[in-house]
């Protein structure tokens, strides 16, 4: 059976650095055999967690927007790809915002003591893609701890992160040494057979 492939594309702006990341780390797992499905996250209309605690109660968001596409992806998919650019010394408003309205499946492990997975299930694996503008040692630190937060909540396994500094105008992914191959390689690792 083929692994189920989630991407997600937290970038404001299309066709960028990260998501071309993401491209090539999606074209490759699908050529590896993995049933893939990608999601712009600017285009689903996600708003912010609104903090109301509705979640607690039965682990189901409250807010109706685009995230109601997502959920059940984002619960069952075998492997996540998250490639979100650096703004402001931190992950993309979108991709953040996503990540924020995971919260149910924070209430649903640890207020309502349910499993994500079923019993038996195989460890579901994820990877980071991320491009900065900049050069700063930390740049890429924050983005990293919500990355981790995320296959925290979402019991996801983390098979590696491609971080690419000083990458800022639109295509200039394509001269960033070993780019294109380190993405093949995860998308590669994240379509095997579990």
């Amino acid at each position: 059976m083929a692994v189920t492939l989630l991407g997600l594309a937290g970038s404001p702006r299309r066709q960028g650095n990260t998501e071309t990341l993401l491209d090539w780390c999606l074209a490759a797992a699908r050529e590896a055999g993995a049933d893939v499905v990608k999601f712009r996250l600017r285009e689903l209309d996600i708003n912010g967690c609104i903090a109301c605690d509705g979640c607690i109660d039965d682990g189901a968001c409250i807010v109706d927007d685009g995230m109601d596409a997502l959920y059940p992806h984002l619960r069952n998919a075998d492997s996540i790809v998250l490639a979100a650019p650096i703004f402001s010394m931190g992950m993309s408003a979108q991709a953040k915002a996503m990540v924020d309205r995971c919260q149910p499946f924070w209430a649903i492990k640890y207020i309502l003591r349910q499993a994500l997975r079923e019993p038996g299930r195989p460890e579901r694996r994820g990877a980071f893609l991320c491009c900065a503008g900049t050069e700063f040692r930390t740049v890429f630190d924050g983005a990293r701890q919500v990355a981790n937060y995320f296959w925290h909540v979402l019991d996801v396994q983390p098979v590696g992160d491609l971080l690419c500094p000083g990458v800022d105008a639109k295509g200039e992914i394509a001269d960033f040494p070993s780019a294109k191959q380190l993405a093949e390689e995860i998308g590669r690792r994240l379509a095997e057979p579990r």
